[in-house]
């Protein structure tokens, strides 16, 4: 997928930054998210403009930077996301174990 046109190429780039803004915004709703597409996507943009002409290459420099700059957005994201989640699941264990083994109730 490295013989991307210059056209396709940066429709993959806004396609990707879409994947990412609809990721932020399910995760800000609190919803689960599937990022295995995006793996792929970036890895035949980067091969793709890798594979181009210097000149051309050098034009998606900003684009790239603004992609790497959205992905580490989206990595705190995530970070925030798997960390509330573990502190709810260790809330329930918490729970849990307290009604098992605490004081009983009359």
């Amino acid at each position: 997928m490295t013989d991307m046109s210059e056209a396709t190429i940066r429709e993959e780039l806004e396609k990707a930054a879409s994947l990412i803004s609809g990721a932020r915004r399910l995760m800000g709703e609190g919803r689960h998210v599937d990022l295995s597409a995006m793996e792929e996507r970036v890895r035949a943009i980067t091969q793709a403009i890798s594979a181009a002409a210097p000149e051309v290459a050098a034009t998606y420099k900003e684009h790239l930077q603004a992609l790497i700059d959205a992905l580490d957005v989206l990595e705190q994201d995530l970070q925030t996301h798997h960390q509330a989640m573990e502190d709810s699941i260790n809330a329930i264990r918490h729970r849990e174990a307290h009604d098992a083994y605490g004081p009983k109730k009359k």
